[in-house]
């Protein structure tokens, strides 16, 4: 594992936040073009150690600490929306001096890159969502209830919330090991910084309604039991908005592909971002 970095949020974008600091993990050359990667809601930049050591040979790999994650401060907006949490992208990319890059989302991290890539299409080189979570017009109250239910849990302290588990993210072939690790993972959150991304993840942001903004290559990959972000209610209706959108099932796995099926991931990330032209330097 890299060492943590930290990064100091813009000067004319610190009144968005509570603090004036990032943090993220790096690995690969600097001059190399950027694989910036965003993690889901129930993790932080640790939860790509895997991309971080197989692609960093060729590409500068770059996880971030969203708002209110690892040691990045939080937005100051207790209710952020999409255009939020896209700017926080975008002031985190100026922060590590990042114009273009292939942006790659999880789940919560997926629904940033979507809003990003719709915001700022011309930054994206190439879009691949795993778990893909592409928002709703109007809000279940089954899925309001089960945010809430996440919250509230988190109140209670960060070991309360990962001794849960892990075993509704993942496929049954996930061993025990990657189990345990991905729990820890889950114990290393904020209270606060959960409670913004599920704010945003409850909010009528909807990727098809702006499909027409994604111009750029765009690669989903999605668990045969992820039971997260059902493909039926997510990257099936992207796939149908995006005609150049292209989706992958991996049979098996469940909401994580990146930790369940890492070789495989890393190799699919490398040769989409190859095919989407990001071979050359930044």
């Amino acid at each position: 594992m890299p060492a943590l970095r930290l990064a100091r949020i813009p000067t004319e974008a610190r009144s968005r936040y509570l603090g004036d600091r990032w943090s993220y993990l790096e690995a690969g050359p600097p001059q190399a073009t950027p694989v910036v990667m965003l993690h889901g809601i129930g993790a932080h930049a640790e939860y790509f150690r895997f991309q971080l050591a197989a692609l960093s040979s060729h590409w500068r790999v770059i996880a971030w600490n969203a708002p209110g994650y690892g040691l990045s401060d939080n937005l100051r907006s207790q209710q952020p929306q999409a255009s939020d949490y896209a700017q926080a992208l975008a002031d985190f990319l100026q922060a590590v001096q990042v114009d273009r890059c292939v942006l790659v989302g999880n789940s919560f991290g997926s629904a940033v890159a979507q809003a990003f890539a719709i915001a700022q299409p011309q930054r994206v080189i190439g879009l691949l969502l795993t778990g893909a979570g592409i928002g709703q017009r109007q809000l279940a109250p089954a899925r309001r209830a089960a945010f809430e239910e996440r919250v509230a849990r988190i109140r209670e302290g960060a070991y309360q919330y990962g001794d849960r588990g892990v075993d509704h993210l993942v496929g049954p072939q996930a061993g025990q090991a990657l189990r345990r690790w991905l729990t820890d993972i889950s114990r290393g959150l904020h209270a606060d910084g959960l409670q913004r991304a599920a704010a945003f993840r409850l909010s009528s942001f909807f990727s098809p309604d702006q499909a027409d903004r994604l111009t750029m290559p765009l690669l989903m990959i999605q668990g045969s039991h992820d039971m997260v972000n059902p493909r039926q209610d997510n990257a099936d209706l992207l796939l149908a908005a995006v005609p150049q959108a292209r989706l992958q099932l991996w049979q098996g796995v469940g909401h994580l592909p990146e930790a369940e099926a890492p070789g495989l991931f890393a190799r699919t990330l490398a040769q989409f971002a190859q095919a989407a032209g990001a071979a050359g330097r930044n």
